[in-house]
């Protein structure tokens, strides 16, 4: 299927590695001109070589101000923009009462960013074509869980935040939510892990509990990611709008 991207001026944020990489390729693969951003210059272009993208925007996230620079670069090397996907990390593993002193590091890692490109990249896709704006978000946002109790919270601010701009910026720019499931990542690997340190067990016993999860019995792969952020990304996808998407697995039991 021709997703109809062809030309279109993309911004992927987090897309050095993982899933965003994986993503911004498909993009281009599809026709997109695509930024490719990291807080390291030379993963950057690196990754930009790799997915064939047009250009690098380089910055943290954490850092105040990062975002929207990143955003106004982005805008100023492809002459606007039509898509911003946004990617951002995630916070320390643990619940309320076990992550006492880092909601404010939580809160600059995973909203506050969501709310400055948000805020930045407006202007840009309200003059663009087939305008999209889609956040990244994780399970915590549909399903509680106590392995990742600041993600519920601060994640749970994005789904809100985005369906109140699908709102304010319709009907120039359609604006969802992706529930990310567990997929075959760096970031699965270093969550993984760092459950298996907090609690002392075997990284491999943590991965096969999340599997036993997952009714699908695996995790995921990118670039079934990829497709179908893609999709939604493409005008194919023009009157889907103020959503939340799982992909997933069918690992969230609810409806």
């Amino acid at each position: 299927m021709d997703l109809k991207l062809a030309g279109s001026r993309a911004l992927v944020f987090g897309s050095s590695s993982g899933l965003g990489r994986e993503l911004a390729a498909v993009l281009s693969e599809e026709g997109a001109r695509v930024i490719v951003t990291s807080r390291d210059r030379q993963r950057a272009e690196k990754a930009c070589l790799a997915v064939r993208g047009e250009g690098v925007a380089v910055g943290d996230l954490t850092q105040p101000g990062d975002a929207s620079q990143m955003v106004v670069k982005a805008a100023t090397q492809l002459g606007g923009l039509d898509i911003v996907v946004i990617n951002t990390g995630g916070g320390k593993p643990g619940g309320i009462l076990k992550t006492d002193g880092f909601d404010d590091a939580a809160y600059q890692s995973m909203l506050r960013p969501v709310l400055d490109i948000s805020r930045t990249s407006a202007a840009y896709l309200k003059a663009g074509r087939n305008s999209r704006l889609v956040m990244l978000t994780a399970r915590s946002v549909v399903e509680a869980t106590v392995e990742l109790a600041l993600s519920s919270v601060l994640r749970s601010g994005v789904a809100a935040a985005a369906r109140s701009l699908a709102l304010e910026l319709a009907p120039e720019v359609n604006v969802n939510v992706i529930v990310t499931g567990q997929f075959a990542t760096p970031a699965l690997d270093r969550f993984e892990q760092s459950l298996a340190a907090e609690s002392g067990t075997d990284v491999a016993k943590i991965h096969q509990t999340h599997i036993a999860n997952i009714p699908l019995g695996r995790v995921g792969t990118a670039r079934e990611f990829a497709d179908v952020v893609a999709f939604i990304c493409s005008p194919r996808a023009s009157f889907v709008t103020g959503t939340v998407i799982r992909i997933d697995g069918g690992a969230v039991r609810g409806f």
